[in-house]
């Protein structure tokens, strides 16, 4: 695990994080962490990021599974990665791709009652808009890519991680 302290469900950047999310590490067939520290680099079984939102900020966590021997590289790959994506951003086609998988999977996500309840519920106890349910799809739709970019420069950093293994003890470069 890599993580740090992130937002609450009711931060304005949520929809923006969530797009941002997608990109990075939302699904890890697709996502810059999966294509580059996966497939690139075969550092990982598989790397997924997320900002587990809730009441409270919750954290913004990168969980990763690798062969003990590739661990601090595959630490030192993700850290770059969000360094680079820090400094390059995101492209127009990288949120416009990731503004259609989060919209396109929501209905079918929905379409099971546990989701749709479990959904339906969430939103209360976070005190959202009754219509929240129905608004998420536009409200994803509506990011920019100038918000994400702000949401990267706002939301992700390398310098703060906080790394957490299990396996063999792992030294990084800042000591870590």
């Amino acid at each position: 695990f890599l993580g740090y302290g992130g937002i609450d469900r009711k931060d304005p950047r949520f929809y923006a994080a969530e797009v941002l999310n997608q990109i990075l590490g939302g699904d890890t067939l697709s996502s810059r962490l999966g294509t580059e520290i996966r497939d690139r680099l075969g550092l990982t079984y598989g790397i997924y990021s997320m900002f587990q939102a809730g009441l409270a900020p919750g954290p913004f966590l990168i969980t990763m599974q690798t062969a003990p021997e590739d661990t601090e590289r595959a630490i030192a790959s993700t850290r770059s990665l969000l360094q680079q994506l820090r400094e390059r951003g995101v492209t127009d086609t990288e949120v416009a791709n990731a503004k259609r998988s989060l919209t396109s999977s929501y209905p079918v996500e929905l379409a099971d009652p546990d989701n749709l309840s479990g959904a339906i519920l969430m939103n209360a106890v976070y005190g959202l808009d009754i219509q929240e349910i129905r608004q998420y799809p536009e409200k994803i739709d509506a990011v920019t890519p100038a918000q994400v970019n702000q949401a990267v420069q706002q939301l992700l950093h390398p310098d703060r991680l906080v790394i957490v293994t299990a396996g063999p003890p792992v030294t990084t470069k800042s000591g870590q």
